[in-house]
């Protein structure tokens, strides 16, 4: 049975979908049987895969019974039973959070209630997006979630920045590679 990690955040425009590909295409790197499910309304990810296709063999977008990791792509959730579904769909959910600026942060206490409610997905972490590292407010931002996050007993992971996108996918780099390393411990070494 496959371990679901779900990628949600109340705000649009966080990042979820780029972390849903770059992960999956991480982790399948790593030979894990990957799939994507795209419950984004907007087919974002879908559009996306179809348009820049990654040619691993280990990563599908939709169902698949070998997968072994279920990623699930959100789209910007303001309807709370609909969150709290996905969550209770889940075992982990993982934050992305843009900047991290005000609106990404500030929209954080409302997505903790949903897990709280949800009773399912346990919080893997939040994730800084797009990050800045110049700017004066994105450190402060990522000071607050900092904040946050120790408060909840999570982590942030390390903040991907603000250069990587789907566009830039064909191998190199690897910006997502911390990312893949410290899910994989968590999801496979130690599932659910």
């Amino acid at each position: 049975m496959a371990t679901t990690l779900t990628v949600l955040h109340p705000k649009g425009g966080v990042g979820r979908s780029t972390t849903v590909y770059m992960l999956g295409a991480e982790l399948a790197l790593r030979g894990h049987r990957v799939a994507l499910i795209d419950r984004d309304q907007g087919r974002h990810l879908t559009r996306v895969f179809d348009f820049y296709p990654p040619g691993l063999d280990d990563l599908v977008l939709g169902e698949d019974p070998s997968a072994i990791i279920r990623i699930v792509d959100t789209a910007p959730e303001v309807n709370g039973d609909r969150a709290i579904g996905y969550l209770q769909e889940a075992n982990w959910a993982l934050v992305p959070v843009k900047g991290p600026e005000a609106g990404s942060v500030l929209a954080l206490p409302l997505l903790l209630d949903w897990l709280e409610q949800a009773r399912g997905a346990r919080l893997l972490g939040f994730l800084p997006t797009m990050y800045k590292s110049r700017r004066g407010d994105s450190r402060q931002w990522l000071d607050e979630l900092e904040r946050l996050a120790a408060t909840t007993g999570t982590r942030v992971f390390s903040p991907i920045g603000d250069l990587a996108s789907l566009a830039t996918f064909r191998l190199e780099a690897h910006p997502y590679a911390a990312l893949a390393a410290a899910v994989e411990e968590v999801l496979v070494a130690a599932p659910v």
